[in-house]
């Protein structure tokens, strides 16, 4: 056995969490380990390197992509993550302005513990090749394009205004460290980074006294500390001097000797308004009771309606902004930002000034509110510990913060995680002390201002410089140098993609996937639920000894040991009128409106909101379960267990009691039209609002609520309160409360510890009594019910949206399946082809995101809607994107292309990984079991015969359905495809689809007045257009959030 050289800095178990944190250090190289040992079925590494430049280069970001290339001891592009494919794991990484962490997800131990040693070695050695950082950085193509993973993705934000308005925040902040850098790399100097660069910052940076390796979840600690001893002897001993630590060692910035206001442009047609952000330096981050008050006196100022600068900027009936939010950056000294969104263009200079003079003059003992800000001390908290009980996620985030800003690393991980001393330490601050501290850090100390203001004159420029760009560039190359970049790039492309040898790949056991243990909780019906059958435990007997005789309400609980309770009422959304449904974006504000108590008095929205935050840890009214079934309108809340009841009575309050008053609605409806610019920039809310409009009829809720869809009917809303018609708005939002929140139309969801209610059932009994009679529960409402006749046949068509503000190209492609199907033999064959497809490192992987054509390529089966789908993310070639797409599909379907038994084996493990990862802890597994049990009846033994049914699928089944299905995805007569881009890409994209054979509708959002704030939309049709919207065709309206969020299978 190697000797081990690491020693134990701490060990202790954290008061209220179900966690044990231990950490260790190499007294030979310096090496970190921190295990956070908390059951889970999945266990997380994270390898923490602190990344400090000085420059724009990227060199961080491109090593976060190149060290997936191979290893010196395992020189084959992909193999760790082909290995991970077979061992139920996931590999990822991400780069941050300070640090760079690697992540390993894995079902189980097992499989952990034979990938850590291979990810580790290239951590430290990799193999970094000229070839690698050719493809995978940057080159030009064979047509003159700039390509490479690197550079495509920083393309695809390097114009976007958040990341030009933070960059140049960064830059003003800090003059002398590596946070004013962009880790990322701009694209101006990712083409001309070298491979030696790259290999100097890896030699510089990627050292074991510069690295910190955190394991989370169920761990063998013994076989955890046997393998890093063993790494850890096959590395260089730490220099007798001490390295200088990034950020630590290197020169520092304080906080700003004077306010600057800076204005920056970003490129958009539409200039009716931009955002405001306002940052400042704080205290030491290090001081967890300071750092803690910033973060409740962020809160204070931006987190709910009755903030304080979402009261005077927002929740009136002049608002300047859309919304206010807050971010704090965990640096050595903590960075706090304000933002505003959509401000006016003619407001955003003079925004600045009355924002600092408003924090001046509440800087006042008379005006900070203590009482609110010792809720705000509470919420907090409580926020913390349920998401410290539902995953391990926040001590690895502070693991890696103590890894690289720590000062005693005997003592800080237990002052950052065993108590929550410095909560209490809050509560006992007095006014005084919260006005020295609101001073000091946001009146006295100065702040970095940044403006973002949108500009049309830059969109064209831009426009014209990389139009004229490719054209001098091709100019230049002439035929002979395109023609001698596109062989360089495919002699790279040869060198990156050797062939693993099988005997390599046989060195490693994969684990048995049946091994991995899921977590289990308990389902228990109540009242008219009669979706499970209950079986004999004490907590069932708990249960059916509190239910009332003849209950009528339907309850299912889901039973699992926890402080929390979390509580859902799904509500089906086909109840309401379907004239009423667009009025659903206001009725969605019923958690922030005034309420009549028992005396008929009216309690101010303000008093009620402060008391809800008080009251709950989480409260959200909005619509769909989980992410699922679109259709239902959920009110979702989470409480300590012991506030049950007080719960259950906010849920009465809220349905029956709340008021919609005038002067509310004009300030709901003012919010939403503020909203439209940001949302017009977002292609990801694009695609999903070009998706909904064409896929389902008006009778959807996911059609009806689209902001952009309603623009003229809110503002007619308006105009008929200035014409006081308020009363018949008022009534028809009261016909929405009637016809949705009916006995017959509530589904009630309780998860948590039921052996710690008092009264799980009958604390509802005054909650029914409130209700009439309703009859039979009301059906679960699919969403293939309000599908149009293009959602139904899923075919011909290729809908395209494009606005100025998208600087990315996303594409949705969809065929058809049977809905519904979830258990059939097609639909496990389905979900391993189309897992075979998209799996790291496989088809899609190498032919798409390999070739640089797109940052994500993902395809995936959603039996809910009877979907097949192809989805492109952040594409920089959608036309290639497709082709290529084709061309591997057609390739396996004909026979051409041999399936790779390694390959299908390692989508079957990808698969567990998913599903382990979806239910990796108590809350999620209850989700899933009531989403597996009622919404989709495949049964509460749905993993065990999921594993089993993929286990037995043959080669020649996988060929069967590449034929059924997958090569419908390109056959225009049998897919249809949605496609966001930005204005300059639509006329290309659409010719080439019409050229495929698909009837193609270009829709251009534009804004006709660019200083009028009013932001008009309308749509043309371009020259490579054909056809026309279907006038019944016609809505998902949770945002695809710029990332591709729909790749995970619905069987998952």
């Amino acid at each position: 056995m190697v000797h081990s050289y690491f020693e134990q800095q701490c060990s202790f178990k954290v008061d209220y969490a179900p966690a044990v944190i231990k950490k260790w250090r190499s007294t030979r190289t310096k090496l970190q380990v921190t295990l956070i040992d908390q059951e889970s079925p999945i266990v997380n590494g994270y390898f923490a390197v602190a990344t400090e430049i000085l420059n724009d280069s990227g060199c961080p970001h491109t090593l976060e992509h190149l060290l997936f290339m191979g290893s010196k001891k395992y020189p084959y592009k992909g193999l760790l993550d082909i290995l991970g494919n077979l061992a139920c794991s996931s590999t990822n990484a991400w780069t941050a302005t300070d640090q760079t962490v690697y992540t390993l997800t894995t079902a189980g131990w097992e499989g952990f513990r034979m990938l850590l040693p291979v990810y580790l070695d290239h951590l430290f050695n990799p193999t970094l090749t000229d070839s690698a950082c050719y493809t995978e950085v940057y080159h030009v193509d064979g047509e003159g394009k700039e390509k490479g993973v690197v550079y495509s993705e920083m393309q695809g934000i390097e114009n976007q205004s958040w990341f030009i308005q933070n960059l140049e925040n960064q830059r003003l902040l800090y003059k002398n460290s590596g946070y004013k850098s962009e880790t990322g790399g701009l694209t101006k100097n990712l083409r001309t980074l070298e491979a030696d660069t790259i290999r100097k910052y890896h030699a510089d940076n990627y050292r074991p006294d510069n690295l910190c390796i955190i394991v989370t979840g169920s761990v063998e600690e013994k076989e955890l500390l046997e393998l890093m001893a063993d790494f850890d002897s096959q590395l260089p001993s730490a220099p007798e001097i001490p390295s200088k630590r990034p950020f630590v060692d290197t020169p520092q910035d304080g906080p700003l000797g004077e306010t600057i206001i800076k204005q920056v442009a970003f490129p958009d047609k539409d200039e009716s308004s931009g955002d405001v952000i306002f940052s400042w330096i704080g205290p030491d981050s290090r001081n967890t009771v300071l750092d803690q008050a910033i973060e409740v006196l962020l809160r204070y100022l931006t987190s709910s309606s009755v903030a304080l600068l979402n009261q005077r900027f927002v929740e009136n009936d002049d608002p300047w902004a859309s919304d206010t939010g807050y971010s704090t950056e965990s640096y050595i000294r903590t960075a706090m930002t304000i933002n505003f969104d959509s401000v006016s263009f003619d407001r955003l200079s003079s925004l600045p000034e009355k924002v600092l003079v408003l924090l001046k003059e509440h800087c006042d003992e008379d005006k900070l509110d203590l009482v609110r800000l010792r809720d705000m001390v509470e919420q907090v908290k409580w926020k913390f510990v349920h998401r410290c009980e539902k995953s391990p996620e926040p001590f690895s985030d502070i693991a890696i913060y103590e890894f690289e800003y720590g000062e005693d690393i005997q003592k800080d991980l237990v002052t950052y995680c065993k108590t929550l001393d410095e909560f209490d330490e809050l509560m006992k601050w007095d006014i005084s002390k919260w006005v020295d501290i609101f001073k000091k850090y946001f009146v006295e100390n100065h702040a970095a201002i940044v403006i973002a203001a949108p500009s049309a004159e830059l969109y064209e420029k831009n426009k014209e410089d990389n139009e004229k760009m490719l054209e001098d560039r091709k100019k230049a190359l002439g035929p002979q140098g395109l023609k001698d970049l596109e062989q360089k790039l495919q002699k790279a492309q040869e060198d990156n993609n050797k062939e693993i040898p099988k005997e390599i790949l046989a060195r490693f056991d994969a684990p048995d996937p049946s091994n991995v243990k899921f977590i289990l909780t308990e389902s228990i019906g109540s009242g008219s639920n009669k979706d499970v059958t209950n079986k004999a435990s004490e907590s069932v007997s708990k249960v059916e000894n509190d239910t009332p005789k003849d209950f009528p309400m339907y309850i299912h609980f889901e039973n699992y040991e926890s402080n929390f309770i979390s509580i859902d009422l799904l509500f089906s959304s086909f109840e309401i009128p379907e004239k009423s449904l667009p009025l659903l974006s206001v009725f969605e504000e019923l958690a922030k409106l005034a309420i009549v108590a028992d005396d008929g008095t009216l309690v101010p929205y303000e008093d009620v909101v402060k008391q809800l935050k008080r009251d709950t840890i989480e409260c959200h009214f909005g619509n769909s379960f989980n992410g699922r079934f679109k259709e239902f309108m959920s009110l979702s809340m989470v409480v300590k267990s012991q506030d049950y009841q007080k719960a259950i009575d906010w849920y009465l309050k809220l349905l029956l009691k709340t008021k919609f008053t005038k002067e509310r609605v004009v300030v709901i409806l003012n919010r939403l039209l503020k909203q439209l610019p940001d949302l017009k920039r977002s292609a990801g809310y694009m695609l999903n609002y070009l998706y909904n409009k064409h896929y389902y009829t008006d009778r959807s809720y996911l059609k009806s609520v689209e902001v952009i869809r309603n623009e003229d009917y809110l503002r007619n809303l308006l105009n008929r309160i200035e014409e006081e018609e308020f009363e018949n708005i008022e009534k028809e939002l009261n016909e929405i409360r009637e016809s949705l929140f009916k006995l017959s139309n509530i589904r009630v969801l309780v998860f948590g510890d039921i052996n710690k209610l008092d009264k799980p059932v009958s604390a509802w009994s005054k909650f029914v009594q409130a209700f009439c009679p309703s009859g039979k529960l009301t059906d679960i409402p699919y969403q293939e019910k309000v599908f149009s006749r293009i959602g139904h046949s899923k075919s011909e068509n290729c809908y395209i949206i494009s606005t100025p503000g998208i600087d990315t190209n996303l594409m949705r492609l969809i065929t058809k399946t049977t809905t519904f199907d979830f258990t059939s033999d097609d639909a496990f064959k389905i979900l391993l082809a189309a897992e075979y497809l998209q799996a790291v490192e496989g088809p899609f992987w190498r032919g798409i995101r390999g070739a640089g054509l797109a940052y994500g390529a993902n395809c995936y089966d959603n039996p809910a809607l009877g979907e097949l789908c192809y989805t492109i993310y952040r594409g920089v070639d959608l036309q290639n994107c497709y082709t290529v797409a084709k061309t591997i599909v057609e390739g396996y379907a004909s026979g051409q292309t041999p399936i790779d038994d390694s390959l299908r084996k390692g989508a079957i493990s990808a698969f567990v990984n998913k599903l382990a990862d979806s239910q990796s802890n108590y809350f999620d597994t209850a989700s899933c079991q009531f989403y597996d049990d009622v919404l989709v009846k495949r049964g509460p033994n749905y993993n065990k015969k999921l594993l089993e049914k993929l286990s037995s699928i043959t080669n020649e089944q996988l060929i069967e359905v590449f034929n059924k299905y997958f090569v419908n995805l390109f056959n225009p007569e049998k897919s249809i495809c949605f496609i966001s881009c930005n204005t300059a890409k639509a006329a290309e994209i659409g010719k080439f689809f019409t050229d495929q054979k698909y009837n193609v509708d270009v829709e251009n959002v534009y804004v006709e007045e660019a200083s009028d704030d009013s932001c008009d939309e309308g749509s043309e049709s371009d020259d490579g257009s054909q056809g026309s919207s279907d006038s019944d065709s016609e809505s998902d309206s949770d945002s695809e959030s710029e990332s591709d969020s729909d790749s995970e299978s619905e069987l998952v």
